[in-house]
């Protein structure tokens, strides 16, 4: 099994120097190397675990991420009692394959939904913010809310990503027009007041 982190660190409870190096960068982080420790555990209990190579493992809210080789969810997915295991430690699970790219990832969490567009702005700082659109007549075959698909995909990324229903601009858009509306209908009656 390959994962994360050296499994001789795991072992020895101390990360080599090359280790260190990526938790310092924050190409891994500590809940990787948690994962990691658990799923080596497993791997005595489940020997098909031996051909796993695990890229990532990411926990966010009820959700556990975990990013593996290409062709090999089916080393996890193929095993119940493991996935009910992954499960009950962690939570629901998500599995992506390779180095996931943003709309393959989007695509994944949304389906059978297509997203409209994704717009990246570049930051001054240097970083990269993308806005997902979504179209508002498949907000409910989408199982994920903009908000819980902005922290998976902003986590497997390890970038700020924005997700919007087109329907929610327009409403918001109509909404500022609206107290645009009345803030000027209110310095209107006072300007008449005055008088």
């Amino acid at each position: 099994m390959r994962l994360p982190v050296c499994n001789f660190d795991i072992e020895s409870n101390m990360l080599c120097p090359n280790c260190q190096e990526r938790l310092d960068k924050g190409e891994i982080t500590d809940f990787d190397i948690k994962f990691s420790k658990w799923i080596l555990e497993k791997e005595k209990e489940f020997e098909t675990l031996n051909d796993l190579h695990l890229l990532r493992a990411i926990s966010v809210s009820k959700y556990l991420i975990l990013i593996v080789n290409k062709r090999q969810a089916i080393i996890l997915t193929k095993n119940e009692k493991l996935m009910d295991e992954l499960r009950k430690e962690y939570g629901e699970v998500l599995i992506f394959e390779g180095t996931p790219k943003l709309r393959s990832a989007v695509r994944t969490l949304i389906a059978p939904a297509v997203e409209v567009g994704v717009n990246s702005l570049y930051l001054p700082t240097g970083g990269k913010e993308s806005i997902v659109m979504l179209r508002d007549s498949d907000r409910s075959r989408i199982k994920f809310t903009p908000k819980e698909l902005r922290i998976i995909i902003s986590q497997i990324m390890n970038e700020s990503v924005l997700f919007e229903y087109q329907g929610d601009r327009a409403k918001e858009e109509e909404k500022k027009g609206d107290e645009f509306d009345e803030r000027m209908k209110e310095l209107t009656q006072r300007r008449r007041r005055v008088r």
